[in-house]
């Protein structure tokens, strides 16, 4: 009854919204830059910008578990961000990140553990981004609470708010068709910014944050190429324990095949130092085409090696589409993917992966199919249904369980 209810409310949002069909990228598009301005401070604030991306979520985890309660929840919010136009190269950022519990359909004790409100479901409100920036030529500098885009460490933005960082960062493109780019970070809201504050993650980086180097490359002909390096600053955390892993390191390359229509082949690899034992290896393969102008298909291949691997909060596999900020225990994975865009406006996905854990690991031993459902409406909204079934084959700590979703984009 629940689900039908629900099911009725984003329906009367759709046809609310009405207007013609566009196709539009699925991702939340970024703020257009400012235009630069030559004029004193109080037209630089005149100049600036307001956006809204705004969604409403629903979203409900059964667990086939007896005595496992299901996560259920539903709550609109979003970001509401002010840019400032251009001052002599400075420019500043502020954002209001929120989600907030629709009516009295389910409790809060229900929302715990959607990840679409706190971890007891209460409402998520705080100042998500507040930074300064200057830009000099083709050199930017940004310092503060901001989103960051690494293939280690990025905004994960899978439910209704992303992953934010306090961070100082420097980002170039003097060489042609590169991006090179050095940081530092000392805290981040967590998972889907849940815990609704910055924390101090000393215990898990170090008790003097992490570094990094991240660059992407495409000049050479039908190549690209990314990768990032990020190292623990101290071995210890403030209360003198030791670090568990010293650095994060990750490299991918693209390459479009001369046949077929968009064929490509893509490999992966990555890895951590451990302080105390064996060093992680990440490898993985993945090889897609396009049929008919309308159906893209791939296969994909992942392995972990020797232990554990870990991003500080991402999923850079190719077989990952639900985690991708834990670890992975050694395994190996195999399964594919499927996308069809029947018209304009609307795409399908599907993908089945299967991951078989090492001898001695039980929690990355599982199989997954999942649905991705994307329909634009208009120009500043779409909607969302994803699926997916994931089967545990044996674990104490996890459980199968089922997830369904319906979000609801407005961009202004």
């Amino acid at each position: 009854m629940k689900k039908s209810l629900v099911l009725s409310v984003v329906a009367s949002t759709m046809m609310m919204a009405g207007g013609d069909i566009a196709a539009v990228e699925p991702v939340v598009a970024e703020i257009a830059p400012v235009a630069a301005l030559s004029g004193d401070f109080g037209t630089a604030l005149k100049n600036g910008k307001f956006t809204a991306k705004t969604r409403a979520f629903y979203f409900d985890r059964s667990f086939d578990k007896p005595g496992v309660d299901n996560a259920t929840a539903l709550t609109a919010g979003g970001i509401f961000k002010y840019v400032s136009g251009d001052y002599h190269g400075l420019s500043f950022g502020l954002a209001y990140y929120g989600s907030h519990r629709l009516g009295n359909i389910f409790t809060r004790d229900e929302g715990k553990g959607t990840s679409i409100l706190g971890r007891s479901g209460e409402d998520l409100a705080f100042l998500g981004e507040a930074f300064l920036q200057y830009d000099m030529g083709n050199t930017m500098f940004k310092v503060g609470r901001q989103q960051l885009n690494t293939p280690l460490m990025q905004n994960h933005d899978l439910r209704i708010l992303p992953s934010v960082y306090e961070a100082a960062i420097i980002r170039n493109k003097d060489i042609a068709d590169t991006m090179l780019e050095v940081g530092y970070v000392k805290r981040y809201s967590g998972f889907t910014s849940k815990d609704n504050r910055f924390n101090d993650y000393n215990t898990k980086w170090g008790e003097d944050g992490l570094a990094y180097f991240s660059f992407s490359n495409g000049s050479v002909e039908n190549l690209t190429v990314r990768g990032q390096y990020i190292k623990a600053l101290a071995d210890t955390a403030k209360d003198g324990s030791a670090v568990t892993v010293e650095d994060y390191k990750y490299f991918d390359a693209k390459y479009a095949l001369p046949f077929g229509d968009k064929t490509y082949i893509k490999g992966q690899y990555g890895g951590n130092a451990y302080a105390n034992g064996d060093d992680s290896t990440l490898v993985g393969a993945k090889l897609g085409t396009t049929l008919f102008d309308m159906v893209d298909v791939a296969v994909l291949y992942d392995q972990i090696s020797d232990n554990a691997f870990k991003a500080v909060e991402s999923g850079p596999m190719y077989s990952d589409w639900q985690q991708g900020y834990g670890n992975y225990e050694a395994s190996t994975a195999m399964g594919g993917q499927m996308v069809v865009r029947p018209m304009d406006g609307l795409s399908l996905k599907v993908g089945y992966v299967d991951v078989a854990a090492d001898e001695g690991n039980v929690r990355d031993d599982f199989t997954e199919f999942n649905f991705d459902g994307k329909y634009t409406i208009n120009d500043y909204s779409k909607i969302r249904v994803r699926y997916s079934i994931k089967d545990q084959t044996d674990s104490s700590d996890r459980e199968d369980r089922d997830d369904f979703r319906i979000i609801y984009y407005m961009n202004f």
